[in-house]
């Protein structure tokens, strides 16, 4: 049985969660991720608010010691990775609403959604196959 890796755990989340901006070479996948199950109304294209309840879905994958918040304590051997210490790092600091160190449920579902207004390149407040595909196609490209 393969080990149990927490810090792979908090990188594939973040990346899902799209908090901060993969390496090139798998932003595709981690962009499709994200908006992966998102699409709650079946209509082919995913609204802010589909968008934001998904990734609300995800909060207690990151708020791993159960206190009601996500922080550095939720994992504490993040700070040996700097790649995943950066991406925490990045999320609290867009997320953080008070200033705590810490994203609660409440915090999280006000975050930013920059990640989404990239993707919505049309500015209808929806996210279609063609834009997904657009963002895949730019994100997967060299810096």
């Amino acid at each position: 049985m393969p080990p149990f890796r927490p810090l792979a755990l908090l990188s594939a989340t973040l990346a899902a969660l799209a908090l901060a901006a993969p390496p090139a070479h798998a932003a595709g996948d981690r962009a499709a991720a994200a908006f992966k199950g998102a699409d709650r109304d079946n209509d082919g294209r995913i609204s802010r608010d589909e968008y934001v309840a998904a990734r609300d879905d995800r909060f207690d994958k990151l708020d791993r010691n159960g206190d009601g918040a996500v922080s550095n304590a939720d994992f504490p051997r993040a700070s040996r990775k700097p790649a995943v210490k950066a991406k925490l790092d990045a999320f609290l600091a867009e997320s953080d609403a008070d200033g705590d160190s810490r994203v609660t449920r409440e915090e999280l579902s006000a975050a930013p959604t920059p990640v989404f207004d990239r993707a919505d390149s049309n500015g209808d407040g929806y996210v279609d196959q063609t834009e997904l595909a657009a963002l895949k196609g730019a994100r997967s490209q060299p810096y």
